[in-house]
């Protein structure tokens, strides 16, 4: 018999959900293809697109279930109708209310967040302010669903094998953090996210074991210059007037243990990292000096003065032209991860019939507004699902879909509407975008702490996810200015040019993105509408009068760098301990060896000072190639910081 003319796979994995909800006992592979439309008749060719389906599912948090049968090699499969489910989480008005814009106003770089209010039952996401912003780690998912469910982890970290029972996560100085009971060493450890190389690797639910008494925030780095296994030593770093007032909020200002009569201060620091102060140091210029230890500071010379040499020749970059970029129109066309588009049809798919199983009835025009799609692929969707069903597909066991012209109707088992599974991406989201919330200075949402309870309660999270979200010295008063609507007057140090300036500006919003908060606002200097780092704030006068007719709106949360005018287009070399910088910092263009390694980068440069620093973290790890009148810019730039370390 020949496989049946191949169809849409959305369509078939809607039937094969359907199929294993309404079993009560588990289908063979054979009974599935038989009364699932679509798979090979060839065996090998069937099993293949099964797992991959089942794959799918899985991965979309439908709980596909395998029990061994008798026979040789016998397995069954069904969908467990309780864990398909979300357990009613029993929200009040409010609490819900709080839920929904705390998740919608938070951007994960994904649409987890959007995915998890659509099924929860959430309307109007796109009319939400956005409040934050915040870049999640490949790993980060993972471990959080390990944590959830007390399943071991395993990762490679500093290019050793670890083991760990996952306890909890944290987001502290820009990063994100795992605390875990080591297995191996039987202590516990704290593994920097974004170090961790390659896949996560996750066990059974259930099967991690870890002291009750472990500790999560007292496990954390209290510097980001602390490394795991290492000694600490007091470093003495001496930051100059301009510089002084930021970073001594920054670090804390019991660091500070000696001000002197220029405006500088000293600092003692503890220090266990070499390379992350090194870092930092660098990434304040030559307004910062480490004064002791002695062989510290000789080391930190030597990096200097290695970058202030003729640089060593570098092999020819890997393609005569810039690197070819990943995304954009000159890209060549790429191929998503295979099953992506389905995933998302899928899931967009449930969401579209359980909200109709609760309607009944509504508007095309509105339903596609609120799911985010265009009025022909929905119509086109929901005529895909109005043919899906269980055996024999005849009228009776298909989904009872009408779409009208200008209606839709559904007539709909009311289980349907009740609120799916969370994925682990999805309860990652909400669980981060609501204490991300709630760690917000000044917050003191009780309906929103009061639903994250419950959702905690019923995903088992165990309160898997801590945040800390710093506190600007002017965060308040720049808050306060755009909530009055009025303009104010600031005094700002711009970290990308390395000057201060004084401002008139008309506050737009207030946001936090990746740790640190920021103020969009239009400013009267510039013209147009600018983006202030708020801790890069010096002083703030309130104008006591009203903002003026601004044109412009809120700035998206993916706008958080865009070249300014005169941007310098500039290709850069990359070693193989640079391999960070396509992660970290915006470029427009990438290219790799036949392994996989980043060679090359094409970025723009709106200010030297931000590429300075970037340089000088680099060291020998980087070069420009292009432009040419760049090409010697990291080597000026030590040069002038390693004239400090001969006055100071």
């Amino acid at each position: 018999m020949e496989a049946p003319a191949k169809l849409d796979r959305l369509e078939r994995v809607t039937d094969l959900v359907l199929v294993l909800l309404d079993t009560r006992q588990p289908l063979t592979l054979d009974a599935i293809a038989h009364q699932v439309p679509g798979y090979p008749a060839e065996h090998a060719a069937r099993r293949q697109a099964f797992e991959r389906d089942k794959r799918l599912l899985r991965d979309e948090g439908i709980p596909v279930l395998t029990q061994r049968l008798p026979g040789h090699e016998q397995y069954g499969y069904l969908i467990d109708r309780e864990s398909f489910y979300l357990p009613d989480l029993d929200l009040e008005p409010d609490e819900q209310v709080a839920l929904h814009l705390a998740v919608a106003g938070v951007h994960l770089g994904d649409p987890s967040g959007r995915d998890a209010l659509l099924k929860l039952g959430a309307a109007g996401l796109g009319d939400v302010r956005p409040i934050a912003s915040m870049e999640t780690p490949a790993p980060l998912v993972e471990l959080f669903e390990a944590v959830r469910t007390r399943a071991t982890a395993g990762f490679v970290y500093r290019g050793e094998i670890r083991h760990v029972a996952p306890v909890g996560l944290w987001f502290r100085f820009g990063h994100w953090y795992l605390v875990a009971w080591d297995l191996d060493r039987s202590a516990v450890r704290t593994f920097r996210v974004d170090r961790m190389e390659g896949e996560v690797s996750r066990g059974e639910a259930g099967g991690a074991e870890a002291p009750e008494e472990v500790d999560v925030e007292a496990a954390l780095p209290d510097e980001p210059w602390e490394a795991e296994g290492e000694d600490r030593i007091e470093m003495r770093i001496r930051v100059d007037a301009l510089e002084a007032r930021r970073v001594a909020d920054e670090v804390g200002r019991d660091k500070v243990v000696r001000r002197l009569d220029d405006g500088s201060v000293e600092l003692s620091l503890g220090v266990s990292s070499f390379a992350s102060i090194r870092s930092w140091v660098l990434g304040l210029l030559d307004h910062a000096t480490v004064t002791e230890p002695p062989t510290f500071r000789a080391e930190l010379v030597a990096w200097l003065e290695a970058l202030m040499a003729p640089p060593a020749p570098h092999p020819a970059p890997a393609r005569a032209t810039a690197p070819v970029a990943e995304d954009g129109a000159a890209a060549p066309a790429t191929r998503g991860a295979p099953g992506a588009d389905t995933s998302r049809r899928l899931r967009r798919l449930l969401a579209v019939v359980g909200w109709l199983a609760q309607v009944g009835e509504a508007p095309i025009a509105e339903v596609a507004r609120r799911f985010g799609m265009a009025e022909k692929d929905l119509v086109a969707e929901l005529e895909l699902a109005a043919c899906c069903g269980t055996p024999p597909y005849t009228p009776d066991t298909l989904m009872e879909i009408e779409v009208s012209e200008h209606s839709v109707r559904a007539f709909l088992p009311p289980e349907f509407g009740r609120p799916r599974r969370l994925t682990p991406a999805e309860g990652f989201a909400v669980a981060a975008s609501a204490r991300l919330l709630l760690a917000v200075p000044g917050s003191e949402d009780d309906a929103l702490r009061r639903a994250l309870a419950k959702l905690d309660a019923a995903l088992g999270s165990r309160e898997a996810v801590g945040l800390d979200v710093d506190a600007p010295e002017h965060l308040a008063a720049v808050r306060e200015a755009v909530d009055g609507s009025r303009a104010i007057e600031i005094d700002y140090h711009s970290g990308s040019r390395d000057e201060l300036t004084t401002r008139t500006v008309e506050p737009v919003q207030v946001v936090t993105i990746d740790g640190h908060w920021y103020l969009d606002a239009y400013c009267h200097r510039a013209g147009d509408m600018r983006r202030f780092r708020v801790d890069r704030i010096g002083a703030v006068r309130d104008l006591a009068q009203p903002t003026g007719p601004v044109e412009f709106g809120p700035r998206p949360m993916e706008e958080m760098f865009v070249p300014g005018p005169g941007a310098v287009e500039v290709h850069l070399q990359l070693g193989r301990e640079a391999q960070w910088v396509p992660e970290s910092v915006p470029v427009r263009a990438v290219a790799r060896d036949e392994d996989g390694t980043v060679t090359d980068v094409v970025l723009d440069v709106s200010g030297m000072a931000w590429f300075e620093r970037l340089l000088l973290q680099l060291g020998p790890a980087a070069r420009v190639v292009s432009p040419p009148e760049l090409t010697g810019l990291a080597a000026d730039a030590a040069r002038r910081v390693r004239a400090r370390y001969d006055t100071v």
